[in-house]
């Protein structure tokens, strides 16, 4: 992660610009919420945001994205369902 984005939250740790303030919004996200958003340093991203899935992304829900969404007006993620195959008789 780039040194010049990140603030010291402690000796050991940083946290990106942005998540510090109120309304929360990193600076390494471009775009608009809600609309089409991106990471622009996606390959170089911290554990933090690599280890946060989005909801069904697993298979299963996951309530800080639904959380995180839902302070940005958007409704929770669904899953995506398989159609079942008919069986020929």
């Amino acid at each position: 992660m780039p040194d010049e984005l990140v603030t010291s939250i402690s000796p050991s740790r940083v946290a990106m610009l942005g998540t510090d303030c109120k309304p929360v919004r990193c600076v390494g996200l471009v775009g608009e919420v809600g609309s089409t958003v991106q990471c622009s340093i996606y390959d170089q991203r911290s554990s933090t945001c690599r280890e946060f899935d989005a909801s069904w992304a697993n298979g299963e829900a996951n309530v800080d994205c639904d959380a995180a969404r839902a302070a940005f007006g958007l409704p929770a993620l669904q899953p995506e369902f398989e159609t079942p195959f008919e069986q020929i008789a």
